[in-house]
């Protein structure tokens, strides 16, 4: 039980928050909570997972142990460097002052009623999806090969050997292997003790459907203005359209609420709105300071998107390809398709090695 909550608590508390102190103050000038530093420091942690991942995979077929050990100190590694930052950073006064409770207690007394019930119905809303993710774990079809990979590496150490249906050793399947999420999952179970299954089933949707939201909250934040309603209301709108989505089985809010855990959810559900708040952020005008955390931060999540999915790379390099043109139009600003291009350069790397090697 203790191994348990302790690699959940440094998995996904300690160590993503510590790692994303790296980008205080290099996302804007702006105040920051805790909060902000949750999302770039889980993106950059799932960008270091692939970079590992994959050549000790196509190196080592029973590299799994060497896998833990490289991940583990460069998450850890990750986490130091950011409390070291943000140490320096607080002694020399280089970056914004965090955000405390008190601040948020303040805005919260300043906030109108009708408000309040909003976000009361956002947040009961978003834990209604929690609960049913967790008590009614749903059976998909996929997990005969996906989640079978994540339980064949914990349980024997094989890297993506083992045909999942039969049981018979096999070829390394670049196009599958190239997205490492199930190697990921993997070491999430290693960590904490508990079956991958369950992981996957159970622990994953109680982590990635409020980080969705929260990214839905920064889009919308960006889009509606300052008028203290208009936030509330469209996560309101869009917990409607998720949990009413299940329409057909191919629907983004079946994916998400169903398949949760899988590649494809990930991709389509949480690293595609990454992106598309990162540009909203690079293209405001009134966002103060240099910009160019967001575009390591964008190259980083195009990392993330290629671990997801084979398709995740040239999905995530299409969009940001025609984004940037309009955008590179729209304000005249031709620099903007030079960077967009340098920031696909993993996407580029990922796709080479997937028509090379496979």
């Amino acid at each position: 039980m203790i191994q348990k909550v302790l690699g959940f608590l440094f998995l996904f508390a300690l160590s993503p928050l510590c790692t994303g102190l790296l980008w205080r103050g290099k996302l804007g000038k702006r105040k920051e909570g805790v909060w902000d530093f949750y999302l770039p420091g889980f993106l950059t942690q799932l960008a270091a997972f692939q970079v590992i991942a994959v050549p000790v995979m196509i190196l080592d077929a029973y590299g799994m142990d060497l896998l833990v050990i490289l991940s583990c100190a460069a998450l850890t590694l990750l986490a130091a460097g950011g409390l070291l930052r943000a140490v320096f950073a607080a002694r020399k006064k280089e970056a914004p002052a965090l955000i405390g409770f008190s601040a948020c207690r303040a805005a919260l007394r300043k906030m109108t009623w009708e408000c309040r019930i909003y976000w009361l119905i956002v947040l009961a809303a978003v834990l209604f999806q929690m609960y049913m993710a967790y008590t009614r774990a749903s059976f998909d079809g996929d997990d005969a090969y996906y989640v079978v990979q994540s339980v064949l590496a914990d349980q024997t150490g094989v890297l993506n050997r083992i045909r999942p249906y039969t049981g018979l050793s096999t070829d390394l399947d670049i196009r599958h292997a190239l997205a490492a999420l199930p190697l990921w999952e993997a070491l999430v179970a290693r960590l904490t003790g508990v079956h991958a299954t369950i992981v996957a089933h159970t622990l994953l949707p109680l982590v990635l459907i409020p980080l969705t939201y929260f990214v839905y909250g920064k889009i919308g934040a960006k889009l509606l203005g300052a008028e203290e309603w208009r936030l509330p209301a469209f996560l309101i709108l869009v917990n409607i359209l998720q949990i009413f989505g299940n329409t057909s089985i191919y629907t983004n809010a079946t994916f998400f609420l169903m398949r949760t855990w899988q590649g494809k959810s990930v991709m389509a559900n949480l690293i595609l709105l990454a992106l598309i708040w990162l540009f909203l952020e690079i293209l405001d005008d009134k966002t103060e300071g240099a910009k160019t955390g967001f575009w390591i931060l964008m190259a980083l999540t195009n990392v993330a998107a290629a671990m997801m999915t084979s398709m995740g790379a040239f999905l995530a390099g299409l969009f940001l390809g025609i984004v940037s043109l309009v955008a590179a139009l729209r304000k005249k600003k031709p620099s903007l398709l030079g960077r967009t291009v340098l920031c696909c350069i993993p996407n580029a790397v990922f796709l080479v090695m997937l028509l090379v090697m496979g």
